[in-house]
């Protein structure tokens, strides 16, 4: 019961008894029962302050999670399963065979998809048709291949030799180019780019050849470069060559070449010609039950683009001829001209030996691993031979593990997975650098926000979570659906797809009832937004004067009070998005009042328009009192929540429930230019609020991680022990909030246009829908948090990793599984098993 309530009822009681004979008796009859009534019921937290706390109590005891926690050494990343990432050195040259699917990880990256059909036999090869005139390789030049450490040599004359007068012979290149090719239509030429630069111009038969070219030093940078071939003409495919795109009929396909491999090294390497070709494949897997054996030939190297663990270690199991070697390198190394650190060489042995590396030194930064096998003398390129007893005889490595392993406290997971009621507040346009970080008193003249904070202080937090879209719509869907956007984007715009479950579905099936209650209008049947929701209802007015983050709260309260347990209740607030038009008394109590040519606040969504198509150019005065009234409407959500925090508290369910308050897209500022939300994916239209109060279930404080909103619904499932449906791309999230060192994980957020966000860590790659280098960008979020300077030029490792890790996902959406593939930063072994890896 609450004190202002309490208190009236006293007083009216007060009044009559004191008219009546026994008066004083009756008092204290009635005080003894009003008081009895807290004391049936379990403890109602105390409200907090604007800041999170209350300093008339005693500070409460810290609350435990209900799991014990355990020791245990384990495997942070499993190399083997990642070796479709590593790139190969082969023969002193980086390796690109494009006669294996295994090639994908160096195609450039285009949002509208490739030209390059890789794995496709011709005659008694295999190799790359490229289909139309162009297309891009990226290609790592670093560790022993660096620039810096291959500089041009200029030319010296030898003893007694003339130099003639005016120019003098070029310098000897450092490093060079091998293509190895054919042409697919006659009269055929190629113009070789390496970044954007042409090299040469070349005719190309229609039978195969290997064609080198030298790499000046200038054009060559420290990290991902860029060939590119551009050629001249295209053909159809020759009679009786299948096509290459299932649903393409072959005489439908125009190509202009075949393009079996490329190889970069020094001069001298490939002046020296291809490597040995009796051992094709660049690794073997064998399965051993439930493990694998994973053969590299001699004269192989594997490298690895990773950020390490702290205090991690590379664990090695080993059998075979030959020498293994790891070193390490990183982006500092590879600017100022440093070679790789050798931190192991030892001979193989036939009957198998063990490693441990100390990888300490390079704990989390971006890091060079490379794994290489050398062969004994005169065994260079050897296959691998057994003894009778299916031993490894000589040349080459047998792994049966290559883990990257850090020593973690694993919890043991005693959750009571039970049904309980679960409450989903979805906030469309809230950005965590307003919301929570005003509600803990972190943010300079923000408003208080007393009940987000008092709601925090009981929740586990998710302080880098990214929406799947940057608008509501793609958003709710995925969240809903765990399946990304693109499985839902038709020519009408976004459609929950055909054969999809919600998670209004999946938990109506476990015996909840289930209803929605939105201020979004689109937020529809219509749209398939609504499907599984027994009960759904939309407001009438929204975004309006009227506070509809309340009357959606108040809505959610009276299918509460009318719904059976367990229930699942879903609301929409948008009261964050423009028009930003809070109460005037929200502002009246602030002091705000509008500036000389600031938007009436009804309007502010015409503003917006006009200030991402450049008609307005606002001034300080009016971006901070627009800003100002976007926190009002904050102020709002606040007020929302008390009332759901309170109405639970009432009926003695807050403690039992779970409540999960999220973000579905932030809004921009000008921070980049824009206003809004839905045309970028900067942090301030991606990045989004995550907070979950289930103090059975998870116990208070932050998950630093990144994670995306394709989890949501696996994780609440998981939490309430009911089975989800196998369709979604997503996985439960909690075995990473129980652990404190997490393998990397890849999130990615998406536009309608094609593009992609790629983050792993403080990496963030942004993919736009051109092919060129001005679509791509890269932000290190550590050291650039307002992602002010793009750093595509000289990205290095990390880029190599994002870059790599979308390459997987990119062509696989929207079927990418996440609980059978991992994610294409830390690749489960069943992708490279299912994919012929």
């Amino acid at each position: 019961m609450r004190e202002p309530e309490r208190a009236n009822r006293l007083s009216v009681w007060t009044s009559v008894w004191l008219r009546r004979p026994f008066a004083l008796l009756g008092l204290i009859c009635a005080l003894c029962m009003v008081l009895a009534v807290p004391a049936c019921k379990r403890e109602r937290p105390t409200p907090a302050s604007a800041d999170g706390s209350d300093s008339s109590a005693p500070a409460p005891a810290p609350r435990l999670a209900p799991v014990s926690k355990v020791e245990s050494a384990d495997a942070w990343q499993d190399l083997i399963a990642q070796r479709p990432s590593a790139v190969v050195i082969r023969g002193g040259r980086v390796w690109i065979d494009l006669g294996h699917p295994s090639a994908h990880k160096h195609l450039q990256l285009a949002a509208a998809g490739s030209p390059w059909r890789l794995a496709q036999d011709l005659g008694d090869r295999r190799a790359a048709l490229l289909v139309g005139l162009s297309g891009a390789l990226d290609i790592p030049l670093d560790g022993a291949l660096s620039p810096a450490l291959n500089p041009d040599t200029p030319y010296t004359p030898k003893p007694g030799e003339v130099v003639p007068e005016g120019e003098p012979p070029p310098p000897t290149r450092g490093l060079a180019v091998a293509i190895t090719m054919r042409a697919m239509a006659p009269d055929q030429s190629v113009t070789v780019l390496w970044e954007e630069r042409p090299l040469a111009n070349l005719h190309v038969s229609q039978e195969w050849e290997r064609r080198t070219l030298s790499l000046p030093n200038d054009v060559v940078v420290t990290g991902e470069n860029r060939l590119r071939l551009h050629f001249r003409n295209v053909a159809p495919l020759p009679e009786g060559q299948p096509s290459p795109d299932r649903d393409v009929a072959p005489a439908e396909v125009s190509v202009s070449a075949a393009i079996e491999s490329v190889e970069v090294g020094t001069l001298a390497a490939i002046k020296a010609g291809a490597p040995d070709l009796k051992v094709g494949n660049d690794y073997v897997i064998r399965s051993l039950g439930d493990d694998v054996e994973f053969e590299v030939p001699a004269d192989r190297s594997l490298v690895y683009y990773l950020v390490p663990p702290r205090r991690a270690r590379l664990r090695v199991e080993v059998a075979g001829r030959g020498s293994l070697e790891v070193l390490a390198s990183t982006d500092a190394d590879h600017r100022h001209g440093r070679p790789p650190v050798q931190l192991l060489s030892q001979p193989l042995r036939a009957t198998g030996r063990s490693a441990s590396v100390d990888l300490s030194g390079y704990g989390e930064t971006p890091t060079r691993l490379e794994i290489r096998v050398r062969s004994t003398r005169g065994q260079a390129d050897a296959a691998i031979e057994r003894d009778s007893q299916g031993r490894a005889s000589h040349g080459g490595a047998l792994f049966t593990e290559l883990d990257i392993v850090a020593r973690r406290a694993m919890p043991v997971d005693r959750r009571d997975r039970t049904p309980r009621d679960v409450y989903v507040l979805a906030l469309e346009g809230v950005r965590p650098d307003d919301l929570l970080d005003g509600a803990l008193g972190v943010l300079p003249k923000s408003p208080s926000y007393p009940a987000v904070a008092r709601f925090l202080a009981d929740a586990l937090v998710f302080e880098r979570a990214y929406t799947l879209g940057a608008a509501a719509v793609p958003a709710h869907a995925g969240l809903l659906t765990s399946v990304v956007p693109p499985g839902h984007l038709t020519v009408r715009g976004t459609f929950v797809a055909e054969g999809q479950s919600t998670l209004a579905e999946v938990l109506d099936r476990a015996g909840y009832f289930t209803s929605s209650v939105s201020a979004n209008a689109y937020f529809s049947n219509e749209r398939g937004l609504t499907q599984g929701f027994a009960d759904d209802q939309i407001l009438e007015r929204s975004n309006t004067r009227g506070n509809d983050g309340q009357k959606v709260v108040l809505g959610m309260l009276d299918e509460i009070n009318q719904r059976p347990s367990p229930r699942f209740v879903y609301g929409v607030l948008n009261d964050a998005q423009a028009p930003y038009d809070p109460p005037s008394e929200v502002l009246a109590e602030a002091g705000v009042f509008p500036p000389e040519g600031a938007p009436a606040q009804h309007r502010t969504h015409m503003w917006v328009g006009r200030v991402r198509t450049g008609k307005i150019e606002p001034d300080r005065a009016q971006l901070e009192y627009v800003r100002r009234l976007y926190r009002g409407e904050l102020q709002v959500i606040d007020l929302a929540l008390g009332l759901l925090l309170d109405g639970l508290a009432e009926r003695d369910e807050l403690d039992e429930a779970v409540i999960v308050l999220v973000g579905l897209h932030g809004e921009e500022f000008l921070e980049h230019g824009g206003a809004g939300h839905g045309s970028t994916l900067y942090e301030e239209s991606i990045h989004v609020p995550l907070a979950i109060r289930a103090p059975k279930l998870l116990a208070p404080g932050r998950v630093e991680a990144p994670i995306d909103l394709l989890d949501l619904s696996p994780t609440l499932t998981d939490l309430l022990g009911v089975e989800y449906d196998p369709r979604w791309q997503g996985e439960s999230l909690v075995p990473l909030i129980d652990d404190p060192q997490p393998p990397p994980r890849l999130v990615v957020s998406y536009l309608g246009d094609g593009s992609r966000a790629a983050i792993i860590g403080e990496h963030k790659f942004v993919l736009g829908p051109g092919r060129g280098r001005e679509s791509q960008h890269f932000y290190d979020l550590a050291a650039d948090p307002e992602e002010l300077s793009d750093r595509i030029a000289e990205g290095g490792v990390a880029l190599r990793m994002v870059r790599m890790a979308l390459a997987w996902q990119l062509p696989e959406q929207p079927q990418w599984n996440r609980p059978r593939w991992g994610t294409g930063a830390n690749l489960a072994p069943a992708f490279a098993l299912d994919h012929g890896l």
